[in-house]
């Protein structure tokens, strides 16, 4: 992303709610990722102490990045659900 979002000034853009839904899945299929790879460490066994703190570390990160993901499904699903607007052209 070229810029953040503390430099960018506000405008009105035009979207498609269906694109918005595309996107909104992908970011569900990430979510469902990191979540299914945090499981699958489970079942990894070691006896070693700084390999279990390895698992550990990357099992929270893949399932805070999956909450995350989460999070912002919701916040996506609500702005496909705003209602639709005109916007009159003064150009």
């Amino acid at each position: 992303m070229p810029q953040s979002n503390e430099v960018l000034e506000p405008r009105l853009v035009p979207v498609d709610s269906y694109y918005l839904s595309v996107i909104d899945d992908r970011i569900q299929d990430l979510s469902n990722d990191a979540e299914s790879l945090a499981m699958a460490l489970n079942a990894i066994h070691t006896d070693d102490d700084a390999s279990k703190g390895v698992i550990v570390a990357i099992r929270s990160a893949l399932l805070a990045n999956g909450e995350l993901a989460s999070i912002v499904s919701e916040m996506l699903s609500g702005l496909i659900l705003l209602p639709e607007i005109k916007v009159n052209d003064y150009e």
